[in-house]
């Protein structure tokens, strides 16, 4: 970072999607080989397949690929925001604790409008550069 770079934010890439998405199936496989297949019935099972999902878009929305050179990737990183949101919302269902399940489900609904911005193109949230 050089002097005439001091004073600028840091702008956001879609590369971070893309470390997040990677972060979120690593942390899907590690929840899988520590409770296993018997942990993933019900709504826990729902809400990791939705977590799968989310990290699959963000990592897609992240990387180069021919999926996202099609659709694009503000799209794809909305997605994964919009399924993200969904799975913390799930996981405020199952939850204990009225302040836990209200925070963890407001949490979730704020990632779902970031979602649901990024599908529209970004009119109301930063959007990250190419």
């Amino acid at each position: 970072m050089g002097a005439a770079d001091a004073g600028t934010p840091m702008a956001l890439t879609f590369r971070r999607f893309g470390y997040l998405g990677a972060f979120l199936l690593a942390l899907a496989a590690v929840f899988f080989a520590v409770f296993g297949a018997p942990a993933l019935d019900g709504a826990t099972g729902v809400q990791l397949a939705v977590f799968v999902v989310a990290g699959v878009f963000e990592l897609l929305g992240g990387v180069q690929n021919p999926i996202r050179e099609r659709v694009g990737a503000l799209r794809l990183v909305g997605v994964g925001h919009v399924f993200l949101g969904a799975s913390m919302c799930l996981g405020a269902l199952t939850g204990e604790g009225l302040l836990f399940r209200g925070l963890f489900a407001l949490s979730g609904l704020v990632l779902v409008a970031f979602g649901v911005d990024y599908l529209r193109g970004g009119t109301y949230f930063e959007t990250p550069e190419a």
